[in-house]
């Protein structure tokens, strides 16, 4: 499903929604665009509308029947138990005739805000909005059969099929409208836009499939878990109308396979997820495919990892040319550094002469002190060789350098 827009999903609407425009067009135009003669001139000036009126009609009827009761039983026309069955009847009549009005009412005030604000969803069943629009007309009325019940009837309009008869006697079978939901974009996308994402805004943190720390959001398989989560919540908020609107209103799927799929009930998809009825497996397919195009993988590299590439690349490139780096974050120290030596020189006197020994000693690792030796040697006095006599000599002692220092001065 591509990002919902109300004026291009209007230029896609099937055949079947364009008749229900037309049809909601003519309704609107009946209720909505009277002309001022045509206001004086209505059988039913009332501003309570035909519905009230026959609510008031049929309670007349209601109390005549009841207060016919009384005289009967006043003038012994009837048993005890008859007068009481039959006032229990009564009762029954009354409270249906307050429900059928209450909710009838609900449902006309509820479709024609509907109607005036183009908020109608063409999920809506028609063989519903053409019995609500029947009743409005005052075509379909209240009234009572012969065992004194409270009904509906009368004929409607279905906009594809034509003429068909309502005969409603549960009031809670009055139909409900069905509106459009908002564009299901503005639900899904904040969501899709924090998948991966920590507390600060960033890519979450975790190691990818080389051992190396990235910060990454993720293939969009990885949050399936949260997604379905977060499908399953959307279509339990939207509620049964607002799946309806979705499957009419957003995918443009006909009347007679939103109709199949909402009575396919208890149903089990492919997975072995279930669903309260297909509709609802069918809507949470469709919005995982509009997640899943939505979803933009966000990917950085860590710190750590640029630095290790670095060096890792510095080391390729030295070894390529024959050189030793010193060691670096991340590498095998052992590998990477040079085994370094340091030469120390001690002159001494022996019975054959001056003499000067060199011991070598391995300073691999020895830590480069922080402050600069004088490399200078300390000369010592010494006494000079006189024509062809070796005059006595004191011992030459150098000050004991450090490896470090060797290093810098010979390297």
């Amino acid at each position: 499903m591509q990002q919902y827009n109300p004026r291009e999903a209007a230029k896609k609407n099937n055949p079947e929604q364009k008749i229900i425009t037309a049809a909601r067009n003519v309704e609107y135009d009946r209720k909505f665009k009277k002309s001022a003669e045509d206001k004086l001139d209505q059988d039913n000036p009332t501003p309570q509308g035909d519905f009230k009126v026959q609510t008031q009609a049929i309670a007349r009827q209601i109390v005549e029947g009841a207060n016919a009761l009384v005289n009967k039983k006043k003038k012994g026309d009837i048993s005890n138990a008859d007068f009481a069955a039959d006032m229990a009847m009564v009762d029954q009549m009354v409270d249906n005739l307050g429900n059928f009005a209450k909710n009838t009412e609900s449902a006309l005030a509820a479709y024609n805000d509907g109607l005036l604000n183009g908020s109608l969803s063409y999920g809506m069943d028609q063989h519903d909005e053409a019995t609500l629009r029947a009743i409005d007309k005052g075509e379909v009325k209240l009234a009572l059969d012969k065992e004194g019940r409270v009904k509906m009837e009368g004929k409607a309009v279905h906009p594809f099929k034509g003429n068909f008869d309502v005969n409603i006697y549960d009031f809670i079978n009055i139909p409900k409208v069905v509106n459009k939901i908002p564009p299901i974009n503005l639900l899904l996308d904040p969501h899709i836009e924090g998948l991966g994402i920590d507390e600060n805004g960033m890519p979450k943190y975790r190691i990818d499939e080389n051992g190396q720390p990235v910060y990454d959001t993720g293939a969009f398989e990885d949050h399936r878990a949260d997604i379905l989560k977060f499908t399953q919540e959307t279509l339990s908020a939207l509620g049964p109308d607002g799946v309806r609107s979705y499957l009419a209103d957003h995918m443009n799927l006909p009347q007679n396979e939103v109709k199949r799929l909402v009575e396919n009930i208890n149903y089990t998809d492919e997975i072995g997820d279930s669903w309260n009825n297909e509709a609802e497996s069918e809507a949470n397919m469709s919005i995982i495919d509009y997640m899943g195009n939505r979803y933009q993988r966000k990917k950085r590299p860590h710190p750590d990892t640029i630095a290790l590439n670095a060096a890792n690349e510095a080391a390729n490139i030295a070894s390529g040319k024959g050189v030793n780096l010193p060691s670096q974050p991340g590498f095998d120290a052992q590998k990477a550094q040079p085994n370094i030596q340091a030469q120390e020189t001690e002159v001494m006197e022996t019975p054959q002469g001056v003499v000067a020994e060199t011991s070598i000693e391995d300073v691999t690792n020895i830590p480069v002190p922080r402050k600069s030796v004088d490399l200078t040697p300390v000369q010592q006095p010494v006494e000079e060789v006189i024509s062809d006599q070796t005059v006595e000599t004191t011992p030459i002692k150098m000050k004991a350098l450090s490896a470090a220092d060797l290093i810098k001065k010979y390297s």
